[in-house]
């Protein structure tokens, strides 16, 4: 499984429901993979598409409306999330985590071994780095 990197999407996912993606470098194929209590489990690969870059952004299940854009830092509600975009604005979700660090050391590997540019909208939340 040297040429498969696997993503787990920590922020959907949980004891009863798990989501995970599978990319197939050597075959150029993707899988988003659904899990149900860790038993069933179900996905087809199909052809990854041409892609534009790995976008690595920050997301929240509730935002505080009340918030100035800084204090959102330390929102408990935020997860950041790998994807890959294609067709200009598609994505396809690859891994999502609570750990920014985490978040850009997978979106650095994913652009590298894809031979893709990388967008990191973490580091300077006001505008993206290429």
């Amino acid at each position: 499984m040297e040429n498969i990197i696997i993503g787990h999407r920590a922020a959907v996912s949980n004891w009863v429901r798990q989501f995970d993606t599978f990319i197939d470098l050597k075959k150029g194929l993707y899988k988003i993979q659904e899990g149900l209590l860790g038993i069933f489990k179900w996905g087809d690969f199909k052809p990854l598409p041409k892609l534009n870059y790995v976008l690595v952004f920050r997301s929240f299940f509730a935002k505080c409306e009340a918030c100035s854009i800084d204090d959102q830092e330390n929102n408990p509600n935020s997860f950041y999330q790998v994807s890959l975009v294609h067709h200009q604005n598609r994505r396809i979700i690859v891994h999502e985590t609570k750990s920014k660090d985490d978040a850009l050391r997978f979106g650095q590997h994913l652009a590298i071994e894809l031979k893709t540019p990388l967008k990191d909208s973490v580091s300077n939340t006001r505008q993206t780095k290429s």
